[in-house]
């Protein structure tokens, strides 16, 4: 069972990772809808992740009061440690430290390609309705040219 959790909480970890390359190729070409589109998606699978990492860790702890009542994991050897954990569980755990550290990289990249984006935006509107600064988060509509002529 706690194997289990950990190789569906493994397979969120790889559909996150797939869906955030999807995310930094759709910002490249401004394909803005797309990425929208997959937000509450990718909400879902990290909250799915969440909760399956809790519920194995949560497996853990019940196995260590199960077998070693009176013993801390620190306290267990290494054979102890592994019946604990699950056959192939070190090999999934392994993975899932290398697959996270990948989704890690990819949202910080993604992350500063947004962040540009976003001064790209902020920058042009400023261009076409000035914004005068007036004190600490103060600010009013500047006179614009380019208004007053459409207007």
């Amino acid at each position: 069972m706690s194997l289990q959790l950990l190789q569906d909480a493994l397979e969120d970890v790889k559909a996150l990772i797939a869906i955030t390359q999807q995310d930094i190729d759709d910002i490249l070409v401004a394909n803005n809808d797309a990425i929208f589109s997959r937000i509450q998606h990718k909400e879902e699978l990290t909250t799915s992740f969440i909760r399956k990492k809790d519920a194995y860790a949560k497996s853990i702890e019940d196995k260590l009061k199960q077998y070693y009542p009176n013993a801390t994991i620190a306290d267990l050897t290494y054979e102890d440690k592994q019946k604990l954990l699950g056959e192939g569980a070190s090999e999934f755990t392994a993975e899932l430290h290398d697959r996270l550290s990948e989704l890690k990289q990819l949202n910080y990249r993604f992350g500063r390609m947004s962040l540009a984006v976003s001064e790209l935006y902020d920058s042009m509107l400023k261009n076409i309705v000035p914004v005068e600064e007036r004190g600490y988060k103060k600010s009013h509509l500047g006179s614009s040219s380019l208004l007053a002529a459409e207007v």
